[in-house]
């Protein structure tokens, strides 16, 4: 599948009827950090946060819709609006690292590289996390360009086995 847009990082959501139909977005406040559209967020002592590893499934809030930075401000004074993390919700997201994205990879499921990205050579996943799941991908020219290694496509779900 060829993208149309290629972000620098980021989980960017390729079907907003999708999440129109599902209730729309959730509005959370933020701590005092920069949220980046595109982040991984989780909750950290109630308020949305990004993180750059696996975390629990409690822990989780979705895929930060806009840019929030509330990092001249306190925890709550902002908030930020946030896709759920559906599994029939699917991103693209730039590969950060490995090699090339390729048919091989779909089908696979990754950990994150960080909160807006993945590693395609990390399929080692903590049981009650997320992973990304790559449905489909873009390595063409244009895709290439706008990062080394390709974007997958896919959508998130819930680890069950370590």
């Amino acid at each position: 599948m060829k993208l149309s847009t290629y972000q620098a990082n980021g989980f960017y959501l390729l079907n907003q009827q999708v999440l129109a139909n599902l209730g729309g977005p959730i509005s959370y406040k933020a701590a005092a950090v920069n949220i980046v559209k595109g982040d991984y967020l989780i909750f950290n002592a109630g308020y949305a946060t990004n993180t750059a590893t696996a975390v629990q499934l409690l822990l989780v809030c979705g895929i930060a819709l806009e840019n929030c930075d509330n990092s001249a401000g306190a925890a709550g004074d902002l908030s930020v609006l946030v896709a759920p993390l559906h599994m029939v919700l699917q991103f693209s997201v730039p590969v950060a690292s490995a090699a090339l994205i390729a048919q091989a990879n779909v089908g696979v499921a990754y950990d994150l590289e960080a909160n807006d990205d993945i590693d395609i050579s990390d399929t080692t996943l903590v049981a009650g996390s997320m992973a990304f799941v790559v449905d489909d991908f873009d390595a063409s020219a244009g895709a290439v360009d706008g990062n080394t290694f390709g974007y997958a496509i896919g959508h998130f779900k819930q680890v069950t086995v370590a």
